[in-house]
């Protein structure tokens, strides 16, 4: 009973939190969980605690068996992004994100099993309305796109070397979106970047995307631009972080194993499944502006639906070795198929029966993500962590967009854990992503993203 109502307790809080987070590798995290992140995100072939139920779920037939935790966890993450053209700079505002997670897992006898919630990933941006971002407008251009995880996991330890594992997630993700665009260069002309590009009618040669739009609300955008206007914008907002105006829900899971080739040596792998979520969906408006002329704003209220947004399948392998009773070494290679699901980005708005389909197009490449850490237990209550994430930027330079700049690669990290007594115990991450920089090679614009981030958990044995 006392597993029953703790399940429970930590499933109805889980579901309550409203979960975002910022791009590391990709849309990923570089690591779930302050142990596994101040080790560099490896996490396949080790106890790491109820993080494996994001990481990898085989691992918690390492626990202890008997024993029960529970880790109450919360990060931050600090995206530091500027966005150039010519000689204007734009800075996110975009700088301090948050994100609580938790689990409760225990294992009794050959099973191990519990429930928790964790941020998957996402990414974003906050450009004021004084930047040439902003301008166009009079108002701040902005992204948050966030997904989150409750997850079920659960083990089986098949013998004393092999444990298998497995986990069923429900997964929501929501998306602010603030998104101007000149409607015609500064020469009239329907160039990259511009929102006549992405249509044929307009001339446009379709550089970045495509729109198709059906005839009411085509005519409505020809008659804006004969009279003066000068921009367009898709906005929805919804009015605070982690409050994302456009929500859906769907499902995953994963499969995961652990193999103790000796006692100093444990491998293990993982699959994580693509995800089926439903398109999101919200309300929104189209607006059009005549920044410089006198004709008012037209604001046209309708619906978003963001259209097959999904997680990308995940493959990974690992190793952990134990040389001495003081410290571990973890070594992990994992595959993010971003190019299964990130070909393009697809939103369709909605407004009296009429209707613009609009996909940006992006084209990721797959990523191949070098995990290496270790941790030293420098006394029976303190341990120490560091390690590196290496990866490449999935996103191709002629399709990055200032309001998505998920182009971090290598990430720095360390960590520490003190254990007060044999129940009570915290843990701290540090992270730190140096600056990249990219230029669109269509656009001009120039954008560089560095991060600092940390994780603290505390956990309590029972």
């Amino acid at each position: 009973m006392k597993y029953n109502r703790l399940t429970a307790a930590v499933a109805i809080a889980a579901a309550a939190l409203p979960l975002s987070a910022h791009a590391t590798n990709g849309m990923n995290m570089e690591g779930y969980g302050p142990i596994a992140t101040g080790m560099g995100g490896a996490s396949m072939a080790y106890d790491n605690g109820s993080a494996a139920m994001a990481n990898n779920p085989a691992t918690l037939g390492l626990m202890r068996e008997g024993e029960s935790r529970l880790d109450l966890a919360v990060g931050g993450l600090g995206p530091d992004v500027d966005a150039t053209w010519g000689p204007m700079t734009a800075g996110s505002d975009g700088d301090a994100y948050y994100m609580p997670a938790g689990g409760w897992v225990t294992r009794q006898g050959n099973l191990s099993y519990g429930v928790g919630v964790f941020a998957q990933g996402g990414m974003g941006t906050e450009y004021a309305a004084n930047t040439f971002l902003g301008a166009m407008t009079g108002q701040d251009a902005r992204s948050e796109l966030g997904v989150g995880r409750l997850i079920a996991p659960l083990a089986f330890n098949v013998n004393d070397r092999l444990t298998i594992g497995g986990s069923l997630d429900l997964v929501w993700g929501g998306l602010d979106l603030k998104m101007p665009m000149p409607v015609l260069d500064q020469g009239g002309n329907p160039s990259a970047g511009t929102f006549a590009d992405f249509m044929a009618g307009f001339g446009g040669q379709q550089v970045l995307g495509r729109a198709t739009v059906t005839p009411g609300l085509g005519a409505q955008l020809q008659g804006a631009v004969g009279a003066g206007y000068d921009t367009v914008a898709i906005n929805f907002s919804g009015g605070g972080d982690f409050q994302q105006a456009t929500k859906g829900y769907g499902w995953g899971g994963k499969l995961g194993f652990t193999y103790r080739v000796n006692p100093q040596v444990t491998v293990g792998g993982t699959y994580h499944l693509k995800t089926s979520m439903e398109d999101w969906t919200g309300n929104g408006v189209m607006v059009l502006y005549d920044v410089d002329g006198p004709n008012p704003t037209q604001t046209v209220p309708g619906q978003i639906t963001i259209r097959d947004f999904q997680w990308p399948a995940t493959i990974a392998a690992g190793i952990a070795v134990t040389p001495n009773d003081r410290l571990l070494l973890a070594a992990d290679v994992k595959v993010l198929q971003w190019s299964d699901v990130m070909d393009n980005f697809n939103l369709t708005f909605t407004t009296n029966g009429e209707a613009a389909d609009i996909t940006m197009f992006q084209n990721w490449d797959d990523q191949t993500v070098l995990s290496l850490g270790g941790a030293y237990r420098v006394t029976d209550a303190f341990t120490v962590r560091a390690g590196v994430n290496i990866a490449d930027n999935p996103i191709p330079d002629q399709f990055v967009n200032p309001l998505f700049p998920a182009i971090i690669e290598e990430h720095y990290t360390l960590g520490f854990g003190y254990a007060f007594s044999d129940a009570s115990e915290v843990n701290f991450s540090l992270t730190h992503a140096p600056e990249v920089a990219v230029t669109n090679t269509n656009t001009g614009i120039r954008i560089t993203h560095s991060q600092t981030n940390w994780q603290f958990m505390y956990s309590y044995r029972f």
